[in-house]
């Protein structure tokens, strides 16, 4: 079972990318959205800890109750729960992203009508790279063919027979705005004479994320979240009556969230995009995480690999 929640920022959200920010080479801060799964559940646990009266300082030095460590983890450790997504709904409509094996006509991508999709026909094709050229049954009748990954579409329309679907894009959902703000020294003191440039992401009117949680936890059914390093805060409510089709009789799986790579992940995959590098602040170390590559929501495979992932038909 699973428990659906939706998330609105009381304001942008700015979650930093993985590159380095250099002095005197780079003033201006890659930045990710939406969020990896990780982050929204380093959330919930620090939500569940507020919730319950936990001190952070209890539950770092690993004497926190053992009734909530068993159902959110041990500080340090992997959350023993899975973040579905994070998806977007907009206009109570849920919009999941589009598999990468599914592809459309190149002259159709800026269309914002409902485009002819192409979708892939066999899982017996080897990881589906971007020389589409090279792949028999990747033609179009206009012209080249591109992946649908890295769009959206209706989940209503990820097993459906309908031959021409609604493609949505990033700007469907939320709007980028630059930020600049001035660079410090380690003291905190103001640098002179640096700045920096930050995109934030602001959700546009009628839209939500929407997250799932594999597991049930002691957590409220309404309350406020705290997402990423920069503490970006809004308000998230449960959600009834949403319906996702995670099982079905198919050979093809699609992830709903971005996927960890691993020998099994990489020995199962049968199409997916650019690699996406992370790591992040550990804040029980106090240093930083090791960088790890994942594979973007979206990713096809040809088994079932986590609770993220979805039937899907081919062609």
């Amino acid at each position: 079972m699973t428990n659906w929640y939706t998330f609105n920022p009381v304001d942008t959200v700015f979650f930093r990318g993985a590159e380095p920010m250099s002095m005197g080479e780079n003033h201006t801060a890659s930045s990710i959205f939406p969020p990896p799964a990780h982050t929204i559940s380093g959330a919930v646990r620090t939500a569940v800890l507020i919730q319950k009266n936990i001190s952070f300082d209890d539950y770092g030095a690993g004497v926190a109750p053992k009734d909530i460590t068993d159902v959110i983890g041990n500080a340090g450790e992997e959350a023993p729960f899975n973040i579905i997504g994070p998806l977007f709904m907009k206009e109570e409509v849920l919009y999941i992203p589009a598999p990468y094996c599914w592809f459309m006509e190149k002259n159709d991508n800026e269309k914002n009508e409902a485009i002819k999709v192409y979708k892939s026909r066999s899982i017996e094709t080897s990881l589906i790279k971007t020389e589409f050229s090279e792949i028999p049954w990747v033609k179009g009748n206009q012209s080249e063919l591109v992946s649908l990954g890295g769009s959206r579409i209706k989940v209503s329309d990820i097993n459906s027979q309908k031959k021409s679907i609604e493609v949505a894009r990033s700007g469907d959902f939320f709007a980028t705005e630059e930020r600049t703000g001035i660079a410090l020294h380690e003291n905190r003191r103001v640098r002179t004479g640096h700045l920096y440039s930050f995109n934030h992401a602001r959700l546009k009117r009628g839209v939500s994320m929407v997250f799932g949680i594999d597991k049930d936890l002691p957590f409220a059914d309404n309350g406020v979240l705290y997402l990423g390093a920069e503490r970006r805060f809004g308000e998230y409510k449960k959600l009834s009556g949403l319906s996702v089709p995670f099982d079905g009789h198919s050979q093809l799986f699609m992830s709903l969230s971005i996927l960890e790579g691993s020998e099994e992940a990489n020995n199962s995959i049968i199409a997916t995009g650019k690699i996406i590098y992370l790591g992040g602040w550990d804040l029980n170390k106090g240093f930083h995480k090791p960088m790890k590559g994942f594979f973007p929501a979206g990713t096809v495979c040809n088994k079932k690999l986590n609770s993220n992932f979805i039937a899907i038909q081919g062609g």
